[in-house]
């Protein structure tokens, strides 16, 4: 019992004590008073050492994170080339960075104004591999690799972004210009050869662009800087052999330098042997970066803007690429195509790269798509089934044989002349010395022969016999018989115009009528995407 309360109970004691000696009937009540004083008392104290202990377990408050602290923080997690005290990026452009990364990853360059698609083919998204086409030579890259890097030294970061397996030769590099991130450079692999970024530890460690060119007996040395989000030519140095064999230096268009033969290899020679780079800056080097994944960078960005607009911005959403490589043919789609578009572009794909030939007339003659010239294509309902069949043709003005695709299997009767509604069958004629007819019918998914009618256009007494198989029965018949049963299947069946197919066929025309967007690719595969 603390000090406190043992002077309180011994000054209640000595007062009991007091009154006793005046009355001693008092002195058998009190003492239940006192123990109801000690309860209280011990209950005050417990009470204020819990107060204590719950003041004393009470965590402090964290201090509050600053804005600068948030900052510092988002880009301290991202790769960054410079000196990050001295980055200069708004929410803005990191915003515009991230949507730019968002874009490449779904597949969409319109941020660039597409590829140049005589030089890079099979380009689906920056995180799948594609070819970079020079000489006829394909070289594989991709876009994998991103960092942000202060090239110009300005505190204005540049996105430069490279390939995973040809980092040297095969980058793009986009910079931010009148608050639009635009591509200040770009280099494929292969494509242009003699261009590369180094430090220059000359220039406070600024990153430079050099192109070196050799053509004959002349060498070209252009160097580029990196300002204001853009790169600028800066250095030319021209070193060209005269008629004297001397060489003459010339440096932004004046000339510096004249060498001997001798002289000029010399100094070629040590020039090649100078000392290597050497890193002096606060920062990592530029050649010893560790890139990110794209999503990743776009994370980064995020956070970073975030802090940047105290939490204001609104972060970029990596949209999900729907690529989907169709076993068993030559198409890729990218975006929601509907299997049935597929099948059919499939077909068309088959007969303009010269898998599968239109027939131009006869059993025996079918064609090529060579110049493409006479080949047409349509979409119609033939057997009123409500399904659109794709029919081909091969024509001059409006007569030629057409060809018929029927879904879902996209089997194919060729040399159509006619369809018999009533009893859902077809006629196909064909023949040019011979007349060839059959009637087939079809299930949905193959076709079966009904009857067939075989004979000469002008048969003698001594010719070839006319044949006709109906019910599975052949037999042969006369020249009048031939043409009454030719008159009566021709009767039976609703002509089918060539005039049916009469789109022209091309990829330009195919694109319009599928609502699809067609990459043509080296393979002869096609890159379809679905349309907005």
């Amino acid at each position: 019992m603390k000090r406190k309360t043992t002077a309180l109970i011994m000054a209640l004691t000595l007062s009991v004590s007091l009154s006793a000696c005046e009355d001693k009937t008092a002195v058998s009540t009190e003492p239940t008073d006192i123990e109801s004083v000690e309860e209280t008392v011990e209950t005050t104290e417990a009470t204020e050492e819990a107060a204590v202990t719950e003041e004393e377990s009470t965590p402090e408050p964290e201090p509050e994170i600053t804005a600068e602290e948030k900052l510092q923080s988002a880009i301290g997690e991202m790769p960054y080339y410079g000196d990050t005290a001295n980055c200069k990026m708004t929410a803005e452009q990191a915003t515009a960075y991230a949507q730019l990364i968002a874009d490449g990853l779904a597949g969409d360059f319109s941020f660039r104004g597409g590829y140049d698609e005589g030089m890079v083919s099979d380009i689906i998204s920056w995180n799948k591999p594609f070819y970079i086409y020079e000489y006829d030579n394909a070289v594989e890259v991709d876009r994998k690799n991103v960092i942000l890097a202060d090239f110009s030294g300005d505190g204005n970061p540049y996105l430069y972004l490279y390939s995973s397996n040809n980092s040297k030769d095969s980058y793009e590099i986009y910079g931010w210009l009148d608050n639009t991130a635009k591509l200040a450079f770009d280099i494929e692999a292969n494509a242009r050869e003699g261009y590369y970024l180094y430090e220059d530890e000359n220039d406070q460690g600024k990153m430079k662009l050099t192109y070196e060119g050799a053509w004959g007996m002349a060498e070209e040395f252009i160097t580029y800087s990196f300002a204001n989000g853009a790169t600028e030519e800066i250095y030319t140095r021209m070193e060209e052999l005269k008629e004297d064999n001397s060489w003459h230096v010339t440096e932004n268009g004046i000339e510096t330098e004249v060498y001997t033969e001798d002289e000029y290899y010399a100094m070629r020679e040590e020039r090649e042997q100078e000392k290597t780079h050497n890193h002096t800056l606060p920062y990592t080097c530029f050649y010893d970066m560790t890139p990110c994944t794209l999503e990743e960078m776009v994370n980064y960005l995020n956070a970073y803007a975030s802090a940047m607009s105290d939490g204001q911005s609104v972060p970029v959403e990596i949209k999900k690429v729907d690529i989907v490589k169709h076993d068993g043919t030559g198409i890729t789609t990218k975006g929601e195509v509907p299997q049935e578009k597929v099948n059919s572009l499939e077909i068309l794909r088959q007969y303009i790269n010269g898998e599968l030939l239109i027939a131009s007339g006869n059993a025996d003659s079918s064609m090529y798509i060579a110049d493409g010239e006479n080949f047409y294509f349509g979409l119609g309902d033939i057997n009123n089934d409500d399904i659109q069949e794709l029919l081909l043709s091969y024509r001059h003005g409006e007569e030629g044989p057409v060809q018929i695709h029927f879904p879902p299997s996209y089997e194919c009767l060729m040399n159509v002349w006619g369809f018999d509604s009533t009893n859902n069958t077809y006629m196909v004629s064909q023949g040019s010395v011979c007349i060839d007819e059959v009637i087939y019918t079809y299930d949905g998914t193959s076709f079966s022969i009904v009857s067939s009618l075989e004979g000469e256009w002008d048969s003698s007494e001594d010719g070839s016999p006319y044949i006709v198989t109906e019910n599975g029965t052949t037999r042969e018949i006369n020249k009048e018989e031939f043409w009454t049963i030719e008159n009566d299947w021709s009767n039976r069946h609703t002509r089918i115009s060539a005039k049916s197919a009469d789109i022209h066929l091309d990829i330009e025309n195919i694109e319009n009528t599928f609502q699809v967007k067609i990459d043509v690719q080296s393979s002869g595969e096609w890159l379809v995407t679905g349309a907005e």
